[in-house]
């Protein structure tokens, strides 16, 4: 396993629950796109599983796939790994990885690839090599999912809420805001909190980096490796399909 410098080391406690919202949201759209991959094509990667909504998906949508779950975070991996190991109809499907997806041991042959709220933690150059591994693994007809989170383009975002979660007698709330730090780099700083009532038991202040892509560049650095990107469900979804042309 690769070292990594884990981004949500301080901020994965609060993660999966405050993205839960984005799959109540989203999960119907991209059970759809995976209802069109080829059956019997090889596992489908779940790359940056996170705590295993999307993992969990895959699994319900493809009853008969593997699943190789792919995330590099320690306490990440901790909520996917109880979470299989929990499922016995997941137990004997999903394989964990907890390597970075640049460093992953991926089968040669893939038949899909789920990659949701992940690309902007690849700069361009390691995107480069991301398609260039990945376009000889697809097979005929499978597909890359993933989507590009607004902004598109480096831009500051203003303080809004991701979410309130109540659970027992604690609330837990997070708030986002970003800022431009590049030409196509934005920093976000996420505030996260647990509160008893109006009581903040706790607070958690961290900032990441999330290179922006927009579609325009999606096309532009896939072609080269023989990808063609088709946009998939509503557009504020921002999902897209990337196939291996031919």
């Amino acid at each position: 396993m690769t070292e990594y410098d884990d981004p949500y080391r301080t901020s994965g406690r609060h993660l999966d629950i405050m993205i839960r919202g984005w799959w109540d949201h989203h999960g119907a759209t991209v059970a759809e796109a995976l209802r069109a991959l080829p059956p019997g094509s090889g596992p489908v990667v779940d790359a940056g599983a996170g705590g295993g909504h999307g993992t969990r998906l895959i699994a319900r949508t493809l009853p008969e796939a593997e699943v190789l779950a792919v995330e590099p975070s320690p306490v990440l991996v901790a909520v996917l790994l109880a979470r299989v190991a929990d499922d016995p109809g997941l137990r004997t499907r999903v394989t964990v990885d907890g390597d970075d997806l640049l460093a992953a041991d991926l089968p040669d042959r893939i038949g899909g690839v789920l990659m949701a709220n992940l690309i902007g933690h690849f700069s361009p150059h390691e995107r480069d090599r991301l398609w260039e591994d990945l376009a000889p693994r697809l097979a005929p007809g499978a597909f890359v999912l993933l989507n590009l989170p607004e902004p598109t383009e480096p831009a500051p975002v203003g303080r809004s809420p991701m979410g309130e979660v109540p659970v027992g007698g604690r609330t837990y709330t997070g708030w986002a805001r970003a800022e431009a730090a590049g030409p196509e780099l934005l920093t976000w700083h996420m505030t996260y909190e647990t509160r008893a009532g109006d009581r903040v038991l706790s607070s958690d202040e961290v900032r990441y980096d999330w290179w922006t892509v927009s579609e325009a560049a999606l096309r532009a650095e896939t072609a080269p490796y023989g990808l063609a990107v088709a946009p998939h469900g509503p557009a504020e979804a921002g999902l897209y399909t990337i196939t291996r042309e031919g």
